[in-house]
C-alpha cells in the first residue's frame, strides 16, 4: 500500500469517527461529594419514585413518544452498575434523587466577529443528581449539570445524556 494511500485511509477514519460524534462542549458539570462519607461502603441504592423530569422537556417535539424518566433511571442504574453500585427495593445504603428540566425560554448575549452584542433565545437544560445516606439523610454526592437545549434528533440528544450522567458519576 502507498504512504499516499495509508495517509488517505488514516485521514477518512479519522474524520468518520470525529465527525460522527455529538457536541458536548456546552455541557457543564458540577459535583461535590461528602468529605465524612466513606463512598466505597455504599454498594446498594433505591432511585426515589418523586424523582424525574420536568413537564417542559416532556413536552418537547422532539422527544414526543419517549419516557424520558426511563431513559434517565436506565442510565444511571447502568453507570451505577459500572461503579459495583446494585439498585434495591427495600434497606438500600443510599437513595438517589434526580430532577431535569428545560427553560425553553431562556435568552443569551452572543457577540458577532465585529464585537456588537445581539439577544438571542437559546433553550436551556439542567440537571440535578444527588445521593443521599439511608441512615442518616445526609447528601453524600451532590452533581449538577447545564447545558443548552439544542433539539437535536433523538438520537444525539440520548448520547448527550448518556454524556452527561457520565460525567456526573465520574470519581463515585
Amino acid at each position: 500500500m502507498t504512504n499516499i494511500l495509508k495517509v488517505s485511509l488514516v485521514a477518512l477514519v479519522f474524520a468518520g469517527v470525529t465527525g460522527c460524534g455529538v457536541s458536548t462542549k456546552d455541557i457543564e458539570v458540577e459535583t461535590v461529594k461528602s468529605e465524612k462519607a466513606n463512598l466505597k461502603g455504599y454498594k446498594t441504592y433505591e432511585i426515589i419514585k418523586e424523582s424525574g423530569a420536568d413537564d417542559s422537556l416532556k413536552k418537547d417535539k422532539t422527544l414526543k413518544g419517549v419516557d424520558v424518566d426511563a431513559d434517565i433511571k436506565k442510565i444511571i442504574t447502568a453507570e451505577l452498575a459500572k461503579r459495583g453500585k446494585t439498585e434495591v427495593t427495600h434497606d438500600p445504603d443510599f437513595f438517589v434523587a434526580y430532577v431535569a428540566g428545560a427553560d425553553m425560554n431562556a435568552m443569551k448575549i452572543k457577540l458577532d466577529d465585529k464585537g456588537r452584542s445581539t439577544i438571542e433565545n437559546i433553550p436551556e437544560a439542567a440537571m440535578l443528581l444527588m445521593l443521599v445516606d439511608a441512615d442518616t439523610g445526609s447528601i453524600i454526592w451532590l452533581s449538577t449539570a447545564e447545558a443548552e437545549f439544542k433539539g437535536l434528533p433523538l438520537e444525539q440528544q440520548q448520547e448527550r445524556l448518556k454524556y452527561t450522567i457520565k460525567k456526573m458519576l465520574s470519581g463515585l
